[in-house]
């Protein structure tokens, strides 16, 4: 599409491109897992916190509702990639435990990512790389 220019200088603009398309790229190798993008980020967070986490720590670190977590984990625990129980010492928590079919889903995600890594160093090179990385950082911190 031939934008006339219209966005050239247009930083927001141009992150937003950038984004747009990894996140589609990120989706095409996901869906070939049976995952979407909020369950690899349900996945990454309770992988982080050492395999298990109440929903309600979900709930926080991806800043949704209650029933926005109900529906990921149910739909992840049907597709095998965790369990759920209520915890025995407050009964109103429910803790979920990503499964082995998680953990090797989660190691075949990584190898594809590092693969986007690469081709994003070959085209940069490592210190221009490094540099986008620091400006990038700079941004995030002042918005």
């Amino acid at each position: 599409m031939n934008d006339c220019g219209l966005h050239a200088d247009d930083l927001g603009y141009l992150i937003k491109q950038i984004s747009d398309k990894m996140r589609a790229n990120a989706d095409a190798v996901f869906r070939k897992h049976g995952l979407t993008y909020s369950q690899v980020h349900v996945l990454s967070f309770v992988q982080a916190c050492g395999g298990s986490a109440t929903q309600k720590e979900i709930e926080i670190y991806l800043d949704v509702s209650h029933p926005t977590i109900v529906g990921l984990v149910s739909r992840l625990e049907k597709s095998g990639f965790v369990t759920s129980h209520v915890d025995e010492n407050n009964r109103r928590n429910k803790i979920v435990c990503v499964t082995k079919k998680a953990q090797q889903t989660r190691e075949s995600l990584e190898i594809e990512r590092q693969k986007t890594e690469r081709r994003l160093e070959q085209a940069l090179g490592q210190q221009e790389r490094e540099q986008l990385m620091h400006l990038l950082s700079r941004l995030s911190q002042i918005l």
